[in-house]
């Protein structure tokens, strides 16, 4: 079974065998020529993001955890991932909120940034619903995040030429049939699975990989698993349809 809690330490237990995990801030900041971004967007089911924040602190993994406001914002589970070392971040979703305004949506972004001000918050990522007519991260060809004290955004402030991104949107790996928003570059390497991947980490096919999940598609419980998978597809032939 796949995106299961234990397939997932199987991958990071093959990252740790073969590379140097980074958070998003720690990636930017280093610029390394080697090694694995690790990053979480936590769009629901918050317990689901602590088992893995738990996971990877036993691993001895550093990654990033974007919260939405006010979703997914629980300052008690935020504060026990950050206390376990990971970078919490802000998933903002501020022009789909705002309709496509632009100024109404930089109003926003500066107030629900406020909220994670305790957790010295340096990244954002946008969230990309695929039911909205916009990209959030769209906002920063208008404005500079760096006015709010934000030194990168997961897509914009990362040469995507440097290295290969992986996404499970869609509880698939890199499948552009389902995926309308997460696109970080022109080519998405195929992947059939989690196994194909851990393949292709322990074999060190690429120099340096960026790998984004959602916490609420990874589960050991039977009930959740399947409620996952059921969901998802009927999600998933809604996007080839909004395609």
């Amino acid at each position: 079974m796949d995106f299961t809690l234990k397939k997932y330490e199987q991958l990071c237990n093959a990252i740790k065998q073969n590379y140097k995990t980074y958070s998003v801030k720690e990636f930017i900041e280093k610029k390394p020529k080697n090694g694995v971004v690790l990053r979480h967007d936590i769009d629901r089911k918050l317990r689901n993001a602590l088992r893995i924040a738990k996971l990877e602190k036993k691993l001895n993994l550093k990654s990033t955890y974007y919260f939405r406001y006010p979703n997914t914002y629980d300052k008690k589970i935020i504060d026990k991932i950050y206390s376990l070392g990971h970078e919490i971040g802000y998933h903002y979703e501020v022009l789909d909120k705002s309709k496509g305004n632009y100024k109404k949506a930089v109003k926003l972004f500066k107030k629900e940034l406020k909220h994670f001000e305790q957790w010295n918050v340096k990244t954002i990522a946008m969230h990309g619903n695929p039911l909205k007519d916009w990209s959030n991260r769209d906002l920063w060809l208008e404005y500079n995040f760096e006015d709010f004290g934000i030194i990168g955004e997961a897509y914009l402030s990362i040469d995507p030429d440097k290295l290969v991104y992986f996404t499970d949107t869609g509880r698939r790996w890199n499948d552009i049939r389902f995926n309308k928003k997460d696109h970080f570059n022109k080519t998405m390497v195929k992947v059939e699975d989690t196994n194909n991947l851990i393949e292709l980490i322990m074999a060190k096919k690429f120099k340096t990989c960026y790998i984004s999940t959602h916490p609420e598609r990874w589960s050991d419980n039977f009930v959740e698993w399947w409620y996952n998978l059921i969901w998802q597809e009927i999600k998933n032939t809604g996007k080839i349809i909004l395609r």
